[in-house]
C-alpha cells in the first residue's frame, strides 16, 4: 500500500505538474521594432517590416537575427533561458522529487527568447535618449508632438535620478571616508563572548571563563580628524543564552559597561584604546538539601532545592576594540575589555576580570 501511494504521487507529478509541458507552448511570439523610419528583420529565413510580430519555435539554441535598414546591417544572436513556468512551475512538485522538472527537462518548452527586441538605428545617443527611442519604437508613436514629450519626459527623469544617484554615491562614500566633524551612532546586537570572574566572587575558587550571549549597547563615534575619532558606549552583557530567563545557571554575570575610548582608522580598519566603568550583578545559587548536591530530581524546580544569593560591585579597567568595515554600516571585530580594580561590599583592591568576544555593530 505505501509502494502504491507513493507511486501515485509521482504519476501525479508526472501529469499535473510538469509546467512548462502541460502549459507551454512549442512556439514564441517576439515583438521586433526598431527607431528606423523603415527596416527589416530576417529570421530563419523569413524576412519580416518592422515592427513585427514573429512567432518562433522554442529552442536550447540560439536564435541567428539580421536587421537591415538603409543605413546598418546587423547580426545578432539571442540566446535562450529557462522560462519561468520551469523554474517557479514545479517548485509544487517537491514532494515528488521534482519529477516535474525531469519531465520539462526532456523537451524544449522550457526555453524562451526575450521577448522584445529593440534595433537602434541611431548613433550617438544619450542614455536617456536611447530610452525615449525605445519607448516611442515600441509604441509605434510618429506624433511629433508627443514624441517631444516623451523625449522631454526621459530627459527630466533621467537628470533627476542621476542627481540622486550621485547625493547617494556622496553619502556613501563618506560613510567609508570619514572627515572630521562627523558623528557616527551605533547599534550593538548580541554576539558571542567570554566574562571572565575572579575567585573574589563567591562560589568561585580560581578565575573562570564563562560563556553568554545576551546584550546589547549603544554608542557614538565622533571624528575630531579625518583619521582620529573619539568613542563613547554603553551596553550590558550577560553570560546566558536568552533574553527571558527561561535557562537558569548556578552562576550568572551581567556586566553594565560605560567606554570612552580614543580611535584610529586606516581605510577600512579601526582600532580603539581608552578607560571603562563596570557595573555588575553577580547572582550564585546555594542548594539547600546535601542528599541532593548538585543533581536536582528530574521535573522539579531549582527554587526548591536551592537558595539564590544576589550582590554588586563596580570595576575599573580598559577597553580596546579592533573593527573592520563590512559595509557601509556593518562592522565586526574583537572586543577585549579588562578590568584591574574593583570595589566591593568585602573590600577594595585590585583583581582582574574581563569580557572578551566577538564585536558587531550597526553604524548610522
Amino acid at each position: 500500500m505505501k509502494h502504491f501511494f507513493t507511486a501515485c504521487i509521482i504519476l501525479c507529478a508526472l501529469i499535473f505538474t510538469s509546467c512548462s509541458t502541460i502549459l507551454g507552448t512549442k512556439n514564441q511570439r517576439l515583438y521586433v521594432f526598431s527607431n528606423a523610419e523603415s527596416a527589416q528583420v530576417t529570421v530563419n529565413d523569413s524576412v519580416y517590416n518592422l515592427p513585427a510580430n514573429i512567432y518562433v519555435k522554442r529552442s536550447k539554441n540560439p536564435l541567428k537575427m539580421s536587421y537591415q535598414s538603409n543605413t546598418k546591417q546587423v547580426d545578432t544572436l539571442l540566446k535562450a533561458r529557462h522560462g519561468a513556468l520551469f523554474v517557479l512551475g514545479n517548485v509544487l512538485n517537491a514532494p515528488a522529487f521534482g519529477a516535474g522538472y525531469i519531465v520539462d527537462l526532456t523537451n524544449h518548452k522550457r526555453f524562451r527568447y526575450k521577448k522584445n527586441i529593440f534595433f537602434n538605428d541611431k548613433d550617438s545617443l544619450q542614455t536617456y535618449e536611447l530610452n525615449a527611442e525605445r519607448y516611442l519604437a515600441k509604441r509605434n508613436i510618429v506624433d511629433e508632438a508627443q514624441k517631444d514629450s516623451v523625449h522631454q519626459k526621459f530627459k527630466t527623469s533621467f537628470f533627476a535620478a542621476d542627481a540622486k544617484r550621485k547625493i547617494s554615491e556622496a553619502k556613501e562614500f563618506k560613510k567609508f571616508n570619514p572627515t572630521e566633524g562627523t558623528l557616527r551612532f551605533n547599534l550593538q546586537p548580541p554576539t558571542l563572548f567570554l566574562i571572565g570572574l575572579s575567585k573574589e566572587n563567591q562560589k568561585i575558587n580560581r578565575f573562570t571563563n564563562t560563556v553568554g550571549g545576551v546584550g546589547l549597547g549603544l554608542g557614538f563615534d565622533y571624528y575630531y580628524k579625518n583619521d582620529r575619532f573619539f568613542s563613547f558606549e554603553t551596553s550590558v552583557k550577560g553570560n546566558v543564552f536568552d533574553i527571558m530567563w527561561w535557562t537558569s545557571n548556578d552562576r550568572e554575570s551581567y556586566k553594565y559597561d560605560v567606554s570612552l575610548r580614543n580611535g584610529h582608522r586606516w581605510k577600512r580598519f579601526e582600532v580603539s584604546y581608552g578607560a571603562s566603568f563596570t557595573y555588575s550583578e553577580y547572582n550564585y545559587k546555594v542548594f539547600r538539601q546535601p542528599n541532593y548536591g548538585n543533581v536536582v530530581p528530574m521535573f522539579s524546580d531549582d527554587d526548591d532545592y536551592s537558595t539564590k544569593f544576589y550582590t554588586n560591585y563596580q570595576t575599573f579597567g580598559f577597553s580596546t576594540l579592533f573593527h573592520y568595515q563590512l559595509t557601509s554600516v556593518m562592522f565586526v571585530g574583537i572586543r577585549y575589555n579588562p578590568s584591574i580594580y574593583s570595589t566591593r561590599q568585602t573590600g577594595s583592591g585590585f583583581n582582574y576580570e574581563h569580557v572578551l568576544g566577538f564585536d558587531y555593530r550597526i553604524k548610522f
